[in-house]
């Protein structure tokens, strides 16, 4: 039976003639009043295990469409409304090109009009913690409804997720007031900022935050704590960063904004000689679906040139939206940033197996996968230009090859027996230094309050090849970048339905995160006391199906190659 007295009587005169089903019996959808706003009208769906009832408003705009000339501009804040807004149905993400394609013209109308996000509570009337869920995507993928409740609302929290504009319309940048650059940052500094005005309407307090993101969204948090309008103590309480650093600048800093800018629009038919104005003028007035086509052609062929060198999609360093005067890595080492701030982060154990999808992808279209010379001669100049990371010393190279390589297999000029080394070497590059930097400052100033793991578990479903093409790539992603999403959001559906390891995994790992947001320490019944990272590379939490404690970090930079050898060893 689902308990709604409480929620009737206080909000009873708002409730229209419309209806849920949940757990077989008809009930009035749940009406939400948002004082200088306006009504909302919402849905409900059901935790995973228990069966709770969640309510849920799937698609409430927090700022004005940013379409017309508020294209590429800061977000201007939802104006209110009159009578009830209908937000039970998911609204539609930030256009994601290769989801374009597939669409009718019809389908294409309004595809601009997309910020928007979602709440779910299990009670209206309550103060409960709050989680505010960034996505990840590269900066150019992902949406709210990759990340459902059903798992974390089994504890008591509201959970909020807002979409932001992505790739060109959320990032691109000349560094004017046309074009200012780091809009989508903007609407997440927003989204913060409509959480203190109006979360505790739906059950949620203010005063107990915590920012929650993966990948590119934690590289968002991470910079916003490094950014003077981060500075706020009351946006966020405590931060968890899954996978992601905002001192990650290879793949989060776009380099050169307006070099970038110009290069999408001329992929689009914009004059080489035309002037800076007459560029922005033109891409004010692109359709999105042009502007995305060409901002998709620009990132893929630009790769091969090095991660560094493409943009659009990136954040940008200076500028008048005020947002970045410096990278957070300089801010970082000026001292600058959060202090004080409970902090959970870590990575999963083969991260760089899908950064590696890209590179054999590369070298295929180089043809230079059977290429014995470039693996012996070549190969590691090419990987460090594509990565980003420099060697002006020459020093890096040879060191890199002791630390990470079977020096035999590149004598051999074997690409294939590379492959758990080369996981590694993306996997650390990429992710896993910046994220070990990230906790090193943190517990800097907050010792105690610093918590820092590896997700090690293998289970029956993955995320690699989720919308990528993996048929010719010769390995599997082992536990792939996303893979610990698995167990924190039912989602994709084909890995919904869990098995009992899987849950048992995803009980612990919602208990560790929740708990964490709730009072700033992570717990789960059964799993070791997970103690701070006080030390520089240590301690670490182990997530597997035996939780352990790691005291260097340092170790999962090699972790790929050392288990593919200690396999190897007892064959």
């Amino acid at each position: 039976m689902v308990h709604l007295s409480k929620f009737l009587s206080r909000f009873g005169r708002l409730v229209q003639r419309s209806h849920s089903t949940v757990a077989g019996s008809e009930i009035p959808n749940p009406i939400v009043h948002i004082p200088g706003q306006g009504s909302l009208k919402g849905s409900y769906t059901q935790s995973a295990w228990s069966g709770a009832t969640i309510q849920q408003f799937l698609n409430i705009r927090y700022a004005e469409p940013p379409t017309g000339e508020r294209r590429f501009k800061a977000p201007v804040p939802a104006e209110p409304w009159e009578g009830v807004l209908d937000v039970s149905k998911r609204g539609r993400a930030s256009p994601f090109y290769g989801d374009l394609k597939k669409m009718t013209p019809e389908e294409l109308k309004d595809i601009e009009d997309c910020v928007s996000l979602c709440v779910y509570s299990k009670d209206l009337s309550g103060k409960k913690p709050v989680i505010v869920y960034i996505h990840g995507g590269g900066f150019y993928s992902g949406s709210a409804a990759q990340h459902p409740p059903e798992y974390l609302l089994e504890k008591d929290v509201v959970l909020v997720v807002p979409q932001y504009r992505l790739s060109a319309l959320g990032f691109l940048s000349t560094k004017t007031e046309n074009i200012p650059g780091n809009a989508a940052m903007a609407d997440m500094l927003l989204a913060f900022q409509w959480v203190q005005k109006y979360i505790s309407s739906f059950g949620g307090d203010p005063e107990n935050v915590t920012a929650f993101g993966q990948s590119a969204g934690a590289a968002m948090i991470s910079a916003l704590m490094f950014s003077p309008v981060g500075q706020d103590e009351s946006l966020f309480g405590k931060v968890i960063l899954n996978s992601g650093s905002g001192l990650a600048s290879s793949w989060s800093v776009d380099f050169n904004p307006e070099r970038n800018a110009r290069d999408i629009a001329q992929r689009a038919g914009c004059d080489k000689g035309a002037s800076l104005a007459e560029v922005e003028k033109f891409l004010m007035q692109l359709d999105a679906y042009t502007l995305l086509k060409c901002f998709s052609q620009h990132m893929w062929q630009g790769t091969p040139k090095g991660i560094n060198n493409i943009g659009g999609h990136r954040l940008t360093i200076g500028g008048p939206s005020g947002i970045l005067p410096h990278t957070p890595y300089s801010m970082m080492q000026r001292g600058g940033g959060r202090k004080n701030l409970p902090m959970l982060t870590g990575v999963v154990k083969n991260e760089g197996s899908f950064v590696l999808v890209d590179i054999f992808t590369i070298l295929a279209h180089l043809k230079l996968l059977g290429d014995k010379e470039f693996v012996q001669h070549d190969m590691m100049e090419t990987l460090g230009r594509i990565l980003a990371y420099t060697d002006h010393s020459n020093a890096l190279e040879p060191l890199t090859a002791m630390a990470l390589f079977d020096t035999e297999a590149i004598r051999a000029g074997d690409l294939k027996k590379l492959i758990p080394n080369l996981i590694d070497l993306c996997g650390t590059t990429i992710i896993k230094a910046t994220v070990l930097r990230s906790a090193q400052y943190n517990s800097r100033h907050s010792p105690d309050k610093t918590f820092m793991y590896s997700f090690d578990y293998k289970g029956e479903h993955t995320r690699f090849g989720y919308n990528t093409d993996i048929s010719r790539i010769p390995f599997d992603g082992g536990v792939h970048h996303h893979n610990d999403l698995l167990y924190l959001f039912p989602y994709p559906k084909s890995a919904a339905k869990l098995n009992e390891a899987d849950t048992e995994i995803a009980k612990k790992m919602v208990d560790l995160w929740t708990s964490f947001a709730i009072d700033g320490v992570p717990k789960s019944e059964g799993v070791p006391v997970w103690p701070a990272f006080n030390q520089v590379y240590g301690p670490y939490l182990h997530i597997d199906k035996q939780f352990s404690i790691g005291n260097n970090f340092l170790d999962e930079f090699t972790v790929t190659s050392r288990e593919a050898k200690a396999k190897a060893s007892k064959k």
